[in-house]
């Protein structure tokens, strides 16, 4: 049982590595794209990518143990999930509608800064919850870990004299 719960924890840990190298690595490719406007204002949505993905890579591993820890199946890893991705689309959603009312909508700024600023933590989330997933299996629940040999089918005997 020991050696099953240590394969979880460091499959979290290898899982909130991988996935901090996956948003860093978008993070970077996606800074490439031209920015138009204010220079500073696209060095902050850089910024602000990566501190999420740092955060998110170490926050999804601790999310995804408690889960874990919780609830031994797929459909708490897929909530899981939703309560780590939740935040960040709602925060957009939030920063766009403010932008859009004070500034103007500006598509190509927009999906720019969804791409630079939010993307890449929700790629972490999806790459930590693609790995839990692959490592716990497809078709079997998470809590059958191997128990003590229980002969009489698990029932509490009766005491006699």
């Amino acid at each position: 049982m020991q050696r099953a719960y240590a394969r979880l924890i460091l499959t979290l840990v290898i899982a909130g590595a991988l996935s901090c190298l996956a948003g860093l690595l978008f993070t970077q490719v996606i800074a490439r794209v031209p920015c138009q406007g204010e220079g500073l204002a696209c060095n902050i949505d850089e910024a602000v990518g990566a501190y999420a993905v740092l955060i998110y890579a170490v926050l999804g591993p601790i999310i995804f143990a408690v889960t874990l820890g919780i609830a031994r199946n797929r459909r708490a890893l897929a909530g899981a999930t939703i309560v780590l991705v939740a935040p960040l689309l709602v925060f957009f959603g939030v920063a766009s509608i403010e932008t859009w009312r004070y500034v103007g909508f500006d598509a190509y700024t927009e999906w720019r800064k969804f791409l630079v600023t939010f993307m890449p933590p929700i790629l972490a989330v999806i790459v930590q919850s693609l790995i839990v997933r692959a490592v716990t299996g497809s078709d079997r629940k998470l809590d059958q870990f191997p128990e003590k040999n229980n002969t009489d089918g698990g029932s509490i005997p009766f005491p006699t004299e």
